[in-house]
């Protein structure tokens, strides 16, 4: 009866420890490294007056850390973002002193329809805070973007026309004289300013669910991701020329990209994101116990 009354005793008092602040794997310090990539919808938010942005196709790779404790999650990382868009130019006109095929003091005019397409990529250092629940989880933070290639390809076409003060009208539609339409198309870097963007995810782990008795914890998120500038990308560039008329022949232009060579005032121009997002988390706790029968990750287990 002692010998009963002990191991009674002995169970009830551990029982008593475990429903009053025993072991907890989810009060654990959990330590995971992780890979990224994600695919969505990138695009420009313009105040440039006569440009229209469109949208294209955006991405990410990275690697990081990841700290969790007790239903809150902490990680920082570094990763490449791929940026891709268009900007629609309204039609717009150039005129530049010249001569006709006779010799003859003329003002030239170029009207020009321009397209611009930008493929920029940038390194990058996301910091995220959020918190964790059942495999669900919620998240915000920053990142700064470093651009470290930063094409625009303009192309288009540009109609020639001209006007002689003597006559009093307008040339146009006359090919014999160069009067006529011309296609264009080329490259140049942009200058690209150090970007700070607000960044969040919200989404769930998909092997949340699957037992297991492994002490090691593999994490598989798929989330909503999207980010938004903070501060303008595009820097001005008042010293360079939107339009060059070859001197020897006056219908040959280069037409150089607006974010390039047109930001003459410091118009408020960011990228923006949204996609989704698959990060593969591997790690666990010092104190875990192997063998004890879990669903997905220790760290939610309560």
């Amino acid at each position: 009866m002692v010998l009963f009354g002990g191991m009674w005793l002995s169970c009830g008092t551990l029982s008593a420890q475990s429903r009053a602040g025993g072991y907890r794997a989810s009060s654990d310090n959990y330590h995971f490294g992780y890979i990224s990539g994600g695919m969505g919808y990138t695009s420009l938010q313009s105040a440039v007056p006569d440009l229209t942005p469109k949208g294209g196709l955006g991405g990410l790779v990275g690697i990081g850390y990841e700290f969790r404790n007790n239903g809150v999650w902490l990680n920082v990382g570094a990763q490449v973002g791929f940026h891709s868009s268009e900007a629609t130019m309204d039609r717009w006109r150039e005129n530049y002193p010249g001569y006709d095929t006779q010799g003859k003091e003329i003002m030239l005019h170029y009207d020009i329809d321009e397209r611009d397409r930008q493929k920029w990529t940038f390194v990058e250092v996301p910091v995220l805070v959020g918190w964790y629940f059942n495999g669900f989880h919620i998240g915000g933070g920053l990142k700064v973007s470093y651009a470290i290639n930063t094409r625009v390809t303009a192309s288009g076409t540009y109609d020639v026309s001209a006007t002689n003060e003597l006559y009093g009208i307008e040339f146009h539609d006359m090919p014999e004289h160069g009067y006529t339409s011309y296609a264009f198309e080329g490259d140049h870097d942009a200058k690209l300013n150090p970007l700070v963007s607000v960044i969040g995810e919200v989404g769930y782990d998909v092997l949340s669910s699957i037992p297991t008795r492994s002490m090691l914890c593999h994490v598989l998120r798929v989330s909503f991701y999207f980010e938004y500038g903070l501060n303008a990308l595009v820097s001005p560039v008042s010293s360079n020329k939107r339009v060059m008329v070859d001197p020897n022949d006056a219908t040959s232009v280069i037409v150089n990209p607006y974010f390039a060579a047109g930001m003459t005032q410091k118009y408020r121009v960011v990228p923006y994101y949204t996609g989704v997002k698959f990060t593969y988390l591997i790690g666990g706790s010092k104190t875990a116990r192997a063998g004890g029968y879990h669903k997905g990750c220790h760290c939610y287990n309560h």
